[in-house]
């Protein structure tokens, strides 16, 4: 018995020592800039589906002006920000396209952070299982959002999908519906991974077969 226990010991050692590839680029923004990304906006853009009086931009910035959590990064020196820094509606953001293993699953984790002050105001973070088509971003099953007349620190966000195609798409959004003040969405520290499988332990029954008993008996 205790051979099995010292085995098991032993596996999840090696769990612990062999993390997953990470497979986003440049997801903690520590270059500074957004390599690895690509920008998107929906312009001119108005949620009410109104005619569209005043179109603005998101702005992307490393670090941001408008709502600045405390801290301001999560980790290392950089976060990203996407705000509206004049007044008029706008949608818009970052994605990034990975090649991915069809069934099998994986995971996204991060940070968030918010600033808005308005209903019409949202930031979003998440995944689409395909290609990019920012036409399905607000409606994607797998994605965390902050929103409203609201101010939020760094909240942490998990997110898995079993992609059913061997692209997905990890993107970001903020957008402002309302002609009306400023909104701003943060994000730090995103890692997209495989999820881990156990290692199977193969033992068998008789303890003398197992590698770690007979290094074990050697050593009397």
């Amino acid at each position: 018995m205790k051979y099995i226990l010292l085995s098991l010991t032993l596996v999840v050692a090696i769990i612990r020592l062999s993390p997953a590839a990470e497979l986003l680029k440049n997801g903690d923004f520590e270059t500074g800039d957004i390599t690895g990304w690509k920008y998107w906006e929906t312009y001119p853009w108005d949620g009410d589906g109104a005619p569209v009086e005043s179109p603005t931009h998101i702005t992307i910035a490393l670090p941001g002006t408008i709502g600045t959590p405390i801290p301001p990064t999560t980790s290392g020196f950089f976060a990203l920000t996407q705000q509206v820094v004049s007044i008029g509606t706008a949608r818009g953001g970052l994605y990034q396209e990975v090649k991915v293993i069809v069934n099998t699953p994986y995971i996204l984790t991060g940070h968030m952070a918010f600033y808005g002050d308005d209903i019409g105001d949202i930031t979003i973070v998440g995944i689409l299982d395909g290609s990019w088509n920012p036409a399905l971003a607000f409606t994607a099953i797998h994605k965390n959002y902050i929103g409203g007349n609201a101010v939020s620190p760094w909240i942490e966000i998990s997110l898995m999908i079993i992609p059913s195609k061997d692209v997905i798409t990890v993107f970001t959004e903020t957008r402002q519906d309302w002609m009306h003040g400023n909104v701003s969405g943060w994000y730090d520290g995103l890692s997209l991974r495989p999820v881990p499988e156990p290692i199977k332990l193969f033992l068998s029954k008789t303890p003398k077969d197992n590698s770690i008993s007979r290094e074990k008996q050697t050593s009397k």
